[in-house]
């Protein structure tokens, strides 16, 4: 596969499509039957996307059964049956495409997100009609799923500093959302996240950037995996909001703003986000990767308020590693 792996949530779609294939009495795994894999796959990105794009998994289904017709019960003598059923040409050309797009992306792995756009990709098999026809395009199922995963959008800004923000002093050469690092390291939703959390600081006049900023900072986005991984752990970003908010101390006397700093546990989880996305064979960190790496640097009383929400560093990983399955 070109070194690409496919993730056991792939394996679990391709055995369930010839699982209905079998059951259709086809002789053969076309692209009908992986769409009706990615279907029945309730949890992982390939889901996320169809829910947001408002696509019920069971419209799908039915659709797809309208079209595709039982074949006969018993197999024609020579013709395959069983777990050895072959790919179509154009279910193959779906294996080929969803490796184009992990490439594309930079992911050395194969999700379901990349299964579903490869479907879409093929444009001529059933699945591809089905999905078209319930307004599923490859553009907005790109954007849903590059919104979800956290994957940059936009040119990097320049090198030298944040657009519309002093640099801090100290930070120019390390990995800080002030510095070159941010830019090559960071995606442009953690970018945005971060510039947030500076402005959380300094609107507050504090002299650190913490990570009780950070995680406001994430609670309050609406897009990138972050958001995600917040609703369905604490069940609100808005309460999570709230909480942290109530723990920010008020207005300390004003400073100059440009010697804003990193707290030191803030440095550190922007390290460690960056080991998060190399484990994930992400070249930059998202949204997610943040908000991981902040939950295990939390300091005993932060944490303590954050699972008062439901929202902690164990629940999370726990959550997310099952997306990524």
């Amino acid at each position: 596969m070109n070194g690409y792996n496919f993730t056991e949530r792939v394996r679990k779609v391709l055995a369930q499509a010839r699982a209905e294939a079998i059951a259709l009495h086809h002789e053969y795994v076309g692209t009908e039957h992986i769409l009706l894999g990615i279907a029945r796959e309730n949890e992982g990105v390939a889901s996320a996307v169809l829910g947001d794009l408002g696509v019920r998994s069971d419209d799908i289904i039915e659709r797809v059964l309208e079209i595709v017709k039982p074949g006969h019960p018993v197999p024609k003598p020579g013709r395959t049956a069983g777990p050895d059923l072959p790919y179509t040409s154009r279910a193959k050309k779906v294996l080929e495409l969803a490796m184009s797009e992990a490439r594309m992306l930079s992911h050395s792995y194969v999700g379901t997100e990349h299964l579903l756009l490869g479907t879409i990709a093929e444009e001529k098999g059933i699945a591809a009609q089905v999905l078209r026809s319930m307004g599923v395009t490859l553009e907005r199922a790109r954007s849903e799923a590059l919104r979800i995963l956290g994957a940059p959008r936009e040119v990097p800004a320049p090198p030298d500093s944040l657009v519309g923000h002093p640099v801090a002093p100290g930070y120019a050469r390390s990995r800080s959302p002030y510095g070159v690092a941010l830019v090559d390291d960071f995606t442009g939703r953690a970018r945005d996240v971060l510039r947030t959390a500076y402005d959380e600081a300094a609107g507050r006049d504090h002299r650190l950037v913490e990570l009780s900023h950070v995680l406001l900072a994430l609670s309050t986005r609406d897009d990138g995996m972050a958001a995600v991984l917040i609703d369905q752990v604490a069940g609100s970003r808005k309460t999570v909001a709230e909480a942290l908010r109530e723990r920010l101390p008020d207005k300390e006397a004003p400073g100059d703003r440009h010697t804003l700093q990193l707290a030191p546990e803030t440095q550190q989880a922007l390290d460690n986000a960056l080991l998060e996305a190399s484990k994930d064979g992400h070249r930059r960190a998202g949204t997610q990767h943040l908000l991981l790496a902040a939950l295990d640097a939390l300091p005993l009383a932060l944490a303590a308020a954050c699972a008062q929400v439901g929202l902690t560093a164990k629940a999370t990983r726990t959550v997310y590693e099952r997306m990524r399955e």
